[in-house]
């Protein structure tokens, strides 16, 4: 309804007198003036409704007291609908202050569970995770040392936050809206912060769920010694570290001082937090992940032994939530398995409700294997198991010079060579540092990372490809690879790279694992030993776990070299420290073959029981079963600009929506 002015009513008159007798114009009139004061009203009683109601929301409260919880709201706390926000620059053990906001049901007038949460990446942009505020659970969200609204300066990475995590726990827990249950969630650097904080955390600390991190910083910074290049510079200069902090790297390439504040490996028994633990198999901390699970489940302290929990995906980095995985897209992803992993952790320890949490195994894993040539459908789906590694049965294939790989019953044990005494049953190829092999896949961070094929490099004659005849039916690979090579060079240092590889029937080689190790690295991470020119030495390497089905018809395939650049940085062979050289060498490295193998742990894929995320939780009806496509789904493509952090968020919140809709939009 329009409301007349004082023109409206002039041509009202007029109108009126026209065709109206004139005893009714003065009513008419008068109702319209009535009816406009009566407007005015109503318009002022709304707006001082609004007034109001955005005073009650927004004007600073007192929360109710009681005598349990005598606590007031600070002066700078901000209101929204459903919690308040406050912001404190909580000082650390060095008087280092950290700006950390706390999100609080509005009405709170008891204590509270607590999530809390550690990023380099700008608490603000975590402000989603508000969302669990308004069911009940306070959400404390922190700014790294060094990062964004945190005080400090940026040194090595993370070398703060086992320090400054304890600081922040503890703040947490004196604090009266706490009810000391603090869990604690994050992918990447969110997770790495949890595991860094939990040996000797308060016992307030009952669980937490690291997704995609690493227990050990120096181990992912420095694979067998050498360093992880296309990791480690890209996340440095991106975070806006300062040169300084290269040449911490650079003056701190053995393990040890500064690195042991990283790394929790000799401290699990000083956790008592459960945990679920999520990885993928391309994931850049994929072996740091099953590392960490069998480090709290088997030597974990009281509450942590015993309740862990590993899920492991056919995933790159933070891809859990259906993306591709290289080039192929893997079925069954089941994107909706973080919500149901963080409904399992939170509503079991911090809300005493156990039903998710049981219907979880100790041990769910990805059964990867090729799409094409799998008649039967085999694998590429979720098994379970009771503990890591599963049981498998070791299989030596042997290396030989006509580039075979064969069991041990096809090799004369009598021609096994000494480090003393040089064989003829060898193969050499030369690495140059300047013309270093290309990375292809992988668990990468920047470059393009999963499963991408090998055949461009085929050319190069700085690879031994050693290569089993075809399965004549499927063989599962399941646990860590390890490979025993006996090798000399005429360098006093130079590396070596290991690769696993399916190699398909139309050849198609696919990369499923791979390593490198530092020759002076071989014996220790702490110490170096340099070759002697011309000497044959025994350098064990371990690939990262895999779960994998190599289908009929299928060959496997192990590639030896000295590079994998810049997934990894380029030996100049010198025996320099870490980009000291000034010149470099090429290394004339030989691999023995006779002596040299690989050891599978095969399993048995008919024994492997299957595991279904079917049961009911959040969006499990809807999302099991999406492929996200990211060229066909503007909703999807949407996704995939927002972290994995606001991709959890968003789902959740539209879960009640897609209660109502048709998700096959999202399908291909």
């Amino acid at each position: 309804m329009i409301f007349p002015n004082d023109k409206h009513l002039k041509t009202c008159r007029t109108r009126l007198e026209r065709s109206r007798p004139k005893k009714y114009n003065r009513l008419i009139l008068l109702l319209f003036v009535k009816t406009k004061l009566v407007a005015l009203i109503v318009s002022s009683i709304i707006i001082v409704a609004a007034s109001t109601t955005l005073l009650v929301i927004f004007i600073p409260k007192k929360a109710p007291h009681s005598e349990l919880f005598q606590w007031d709201y600070p002066a700078n706390s901000t209101f929204s609908n459903h919690y308040a926000k406050i912001t404190y620059m909580i000082p650390m053990g060095d008087g280092i202050r950290l700006a950390t906001d706390v999100y609080l049901p509005l009405y709170i007038n008891e204590s509270k569970p607590v999530i809390f949460v550690r990023t380099p990446y700008n608490k603000n942009a975590l402000s989603s995770l508000a969302y669990y505020a308004e069911i009940g659970i306070i959400v404390v969200l922190q700014d790294f040392r060094g990062f964004y609204a945190s005080e400090g300066e940026l040194t090595i990475p993370f070398i703060s936050e086992q320090s400054d995590g304890h600081d922040t726990l503890n703040w947490i827990t004196d604090q009266p809206w706490c009810n000391g249950k603090i869990g604690n969630w994050g992918l990447s650097a969110l997770g790495i912060a949890q595991y860094l904080m939990a040996p000797n955390a308060p016992e307030s600390l009952v669980c937490q769920f690291p997704i995609v991190a690493t227990p050990n910083v120096y181990s992912t910074a420095f694979t067998g010694g050498q360093l992880r290049n296309e990791l480690i510079i890209p996340w440095v200069e991106a975070n806006g570290f300062p040169e300084s902090a290269f040449d911490l790297i650079q003056t701190n390439e053995k393990y040890g001082g500064i690195w042991e504040q990283g790394n929790i490996g000799n401290n699990y028994s000083d956790i008592n937090a459960a945990s679920i633990h999520m990885g993928g198999w391309y994931d850049i901390f994929s072996q740091n992940t099953i590392d960490a699970f069998t480090g709290y489940q088997t030597e974990g302290g009281i509450g942590a032994a015993g309740n862990a929990k590993l899920i492991m995906g056919p995933w790159v980095h933070a891809g859990m939530f259906g993306f591709p995985t290289g080039d192929i897209l893997f079925p069954h992803q089941n994107p909706g398995i973080v919500i149901k992993a963080t409904d399992a952790v939170f509503e079991k320890w911090l809300l005493d409700n156990s039903t998710i949490w049981d219907m979880l195994p100790p041990v769910m894993f990805y059964l990867m294997s090729s799409l094409e040539y799998n008649p039967s459908h085999l694998a590429n789906n979720w098994y379970q198991a009771s503990s890591w590694p599963i049981w498998s049965i070791p299989l030596d294939l042997y290396m030989y010079s006509n580039l075979s790989l064969l069991p041990p019953s096809y090799i004369p044990a009598t021609n096994l060579p000494t480090a003393s005494e040089p064989t003829a049953d060898s193969l050499w190829y030369l690495y140059d540092p300047n013309d270093p092999v290309q990375t292809i896949g992988g668990g990468n961070l920047v470059l393009p990372a999963g499963t991408y094929d090998q055949q461009p490099l085929d050319a190069r004659d700085d690879i031994l490809r050693f290569i089993t005849p075809a399965f004549t039916s499927p063989e599962a690979v399941v646990g860590q690879i390890e490979v025993s090579l006996l090798v000399s060079s005429n360098c006093t240092d130079t590396d070596f790279t290991v690769k696993l590889i399916d190699v398909y029937p139309d050849n198609r080689s696919m990369i499923i694992s791979d390593t490198i190790i530092r020759a002076r690295n071989r014996n220790s991470l702490s110490d170096w030993n340099f070759f002697t020119p011309g000497s044959i030495y025994t350098i064990n390497l371990k690939l990262d776990s895999t779960a994998y089905l190599f289908n009929e018809g299928h060959k496997l395939r192990i590639d030896i070299s000295s590079s994998n650049y810049p997934r990894f940085e380029s030996n100049p062979n010198t025996g320099d420290p870490l980009w000291g050289n000034s010149t470099t060498y090429v290394a004339n490295n030989i691999i023995y073959t006779n002596g040299s193998k690989v050891t599978l742990p095969m399993t048995d894929y008919n024994s492997l029981v299957p595991f279904s995320f079917d049961f009911v939780s959040p969006l499990s009806l809807y999302l099991e079963e999406i492929t996200i496509d990211k060229e066909k789904s503007v909703i999807v493509f949407s996704w995939y600009n927002q972290s994995p952090l606001e991709v959890l968020i968003l789902l959740r919140k539209t879960n009640q929506v897609c209660r109502f809709l048709s998700l096959k939009f999202l399908l291909l």
